[in-house]
């Protein structure tokens, strides 16, 4: 459906993004992950023809974006931190607006707007204006306008920015269940690694304007480590096992120190028992010690502290 060439743009010197290539098919939900300034937002903004890239192409079902500008209307979109509603109407007025504007009948529109508005927690508010909502509440205005008129592609810039725990919870049902019935396809920014683990199918990393990871999650995940331990040691007992890391652990490992911890990312269970051994022996008790497997979060920092560092 979404098909992006070896897409460029420059800001003088600066390489906002650099031959980036990617596909997205109906049906897919497709995180891209990078941190700020990776270009993400510069990415996003050129599917929408909100800016003009250098090089590349991309090609909305198999047709050239710059040629026509009519697939806009199968797309919808959330920009994090944008005012993309109308402040004097209701969620419900905008949302019907755009529905209509897309030729979505009236009866169809109202009943797909009641649908989302119970389940974004926007119901008790139908009388009110957006401009009167909370900052968390006219984030759930602008999802709904987005997802009322059932496009065939949306792009969601950082769609849980203020929302509550509980409406996390709903957005996640409501992309999952309009993927797998309505084979629409999403494109999810964020820097909720939690929200995108649970939803996403594909991963897509950019750092520096470059791709520097396409796949699954859980790939992502194996081709890093598989574990992760964190002790917090005395600075004394501190100091000794650092003295002793290397010769307790193999190559393919990655040692991380923070303020309070000594962390070590691994891939094999039985790489931790040397370090668990040696602290018995030197009769060292940790104040905290964990293991628990790769997160998704810890596998994408761990990428982009390796992509640095090379």
């Amino acid at each position: 459906m979404l098909s992006i060439n070896e897409l460029s743009k420059s800001y003088g010197d600066h390489h906002a993004l650099k031959d980036v290539s990617f596909d997205l098919a109906k049906g897919e939900r497709v995180a891209l992950l990078g941190a700020n300034g990776s270009g993400k937002t510069t990415t996003i903004n050129s599917i929408c023809r909100l800016l003009e890239w250098d090089q590349g192409d991309i090609f909305f079902n198999g047709k050239n974006i710059k040629e026509s500008t009519s697939y806009l209307r199968d797309i919808g979109v959330v920009l994090g931190g944008c005012r993309n509603t109308n402040w004097r109407l209701t969620a419900s007025q905008n949302a019907e607006y755009f529905s209509r504007l897309r030729g979505v009948s009236k009866k169809q529109s109202l009943a797909n707007i009641s649908k989302l508005e119970e389940q974004l927690g926007l119901a008790q508010y139908k009388q009110k204006e957006v401009g009167k909502l909370s900052t968390g509440n006219k984030q759930k205005a602008s999802l709904l306008c987005a997802l009322a008129y059932q496009p065939k592609l949306l792009l969601l810039d950082e769609p849980t920015l203020g929302l509550d725990s509980q409406t996390v919870t709903e957005l996640q049902k409501i992309i999952v269940e309009q993927s797998n019935q309505l084979e629409q396809g999403f494109l999810i920014t964020s820097h909720d690694m939690g929200f995108i683990d649970k939803i996403c199918n594909r991963v897509i990393v950019i750092d520096q304007g470059k791709v520097i990871f396409k796949g699954s999650i859980s790939t992502l995940k194996e081709e890093l480590f598989h574990y992760e331990m964190r002790l917090k040691l005395k600075p004394t007992d501190r100091a000794k096992l650092n003295g002793a890391l290397k010769s307790l652990w193999s190559e393919n490992t990655q040692f991380e120190q923070d303020k309070e911890d000594i962390i070590i990312r691994y891939d094999s269970v039985e790489q931790a028992f040397a370090t668990v051994n040696w602290l018995a022996q030197q009769a060292i008790t940790p104040q905290e010690l964990s293991i628990n497997p790769l997160s998704i979060e810890t596998a994408y920092h761990s990428l982009i502290n390796k992509e640095i560092k090379a």
